[in-house]
């Protein structure tokens, strides 16, 4: 995966006022960890990360920093850790960047794109992701933008687990039998089908005519037997 080039500036003063301040001129506040330097608070561009975390890789992009500092550029290879929203609004108000290293081996989070369509869909069934990005550990020069899969062989009642893929350059984290995604049966609602009013109606004018003929039989009975009596 090849960088994505963001300009930043350091900044010199800190605080909860500046960054308001910062914002309103259309920057961002952030910080740069790792590699066991001080943390240093820089600033960059909203519209500049805002293109950043729309792009195919989102916030799992890695990003080539170029810092401008005393007329010189110096540019750092970074990762975004965490981009911080507000609960109000969902506009960005700070990232958190980390350097890395190209011949280390860091864990990345990748997004997953599935392709094709399956062959249980095409007879009804319903294509369900369980999973919409993965953790890989690569050379941050073999990480992918995109984990791209498959999955038009899938029949009904199938699934496609991590065991199933391999990305080359790069040890898979999540579990082998962790499920991909699959294709499952849709789900079959029995409808009870009601009896027409008039129909209901009629069974119990029924059941009434045929009480009172019983009734009937039994008071022509009794008569019959006072008369013997006498």
């Amino acid at each position: 995966m090849k960088g994505i080039l963001l300009k930043a500036e350091i900044r010199v003063r800190k605080g909860s006022a500046e960054s308001r301040r910062i914002r309103r001129e259309e920057y961002i506040p952030a910080v740069l960890y790792g590699k066991g330097e001080e943390p240093l608070p820089i600033k960059v561009p909203k519209p500049e990360i805002s293109k950043i975390l729309h792009s195919r890789s989102g916030e799992h992009s890695i990003v080539e920093l170029q810092i401008d500092e005393k007329n010189e550029t110096q540019s750092i290879l970074s990762v975004i850790k965490e981009v911080q929203h507000d609960p109000l609004t969902d506009l960005i108000i700070h990232a958190d960047f980390e350097r890395i290293q190209l011949g280390k081996p860091i864990v990345f989070t990748v997004p997953i794109e599935f392709l094709g369509t399956p062959v249980g869909v095409k007879v009804g069934g319903i294509l369900t992701p369980h999973l919409h990005e993965i953790e890989i550990k690569c050379k941050p020069k073999d990480a992918p933008e995109i984990v791209e899969v498959d999955v038009s062989e899938i029949e009904l009642g199938e699934s496609i687990h991590i065991k199933d893929i391999t990305i080359p350059n790069a040890e898979i984290i999540n579990l082998p039998d962790e499920t991909l995604v699959s294709v499952i049966k849709p789900r079959i609602v029995e409808e009870v089908e009601e009896k027409p009013e008039e129909e209901v109606e009629g069974e119990k004018g029924e059941g009434e005519e045929g009480e009172s003929e019983e009734s009937g039989e039994k008071k022509e009975a009794g008569k019959k037997a006072e008369a013997a009596k006498k």
